[in-house]
């Protein structure tokens, strides 16, 4: 940990960041949204979902990577209810050529 911080401190200032990413709701916390976002991209040809919480700068920028490197865009749909996201795309359906078969 850092140096000089009380562990009661520490201890208040995770939890506190645990109910925020809580609170925020979703499948995934605000760190992961890129990762489940590319693989999504990835992924078969029909449609794939998921709800986060709030998009994060990183997200919105690997969403416009995303768009620009496979051609996938994103719907995306606020929830009004709470702070959650409904993400939906197409994937390209990527295969592993290098994969044996048998």
């Amino acid at each position: 940990g850092l140096a000089g911080i009380v562990p009661e401190v520490a201890g208040e200032a995770a939890a506190s960041a645990l109910l925020e990413e809580v609170k925020g709701g979703g499948a995934v916390d605000s760190t992961c949204q890129s990762m489940a976002l590319l693989l999504m991209s990835l992924g078969p040809e029909d449609v794939s979902r998921i709800r986060t919480g709030p998009l994060t700068p990183y997200t919105m920028g690997v969403l416009r990577l995303i768009r620009d490197f496979l051609g996938v865009t994103f719907q995306i749909s606020p929830d009004p209810g709470d702070d959650s996201v409904l993400l939906a795309c197409r994937g390209v359906g990527f295969k592993n050529l290098s994969k044996r078969t048998t």
